[in-house]
């Protein structure tokens, strides 16, 4: 298996958190980034809160 340090890397920018972070080639989020680089991109820690957030709200909506 490669290492992350060995391949291509791009920096993006979180449209959430405003914070910087790298993305490694090989990954989905690199090829977003490098289709698209002025796009909106976020983290994988905003991206987790999106995705949970979402899951809790589809919960509430199914007990209610």
């Amino acid at each position: 298996m490669q290492s992350y340090s060995d391949g291509f890397r791009f920096h993006a920018t979180c449209y959430i958190c405003k914070n910087e972070f790298i993305v490694f080639e090989g990954t989905q989020a690199y090829d977003y980034v490098k289709r698209d680089r002025q796009g909106m991109h976020c983290c994988e820690d905003c991206k987790y809160r999106i995705e949970l957030e979402a899951r809790l709200q589809l919960g509430r909506r199914l007990l209610t």
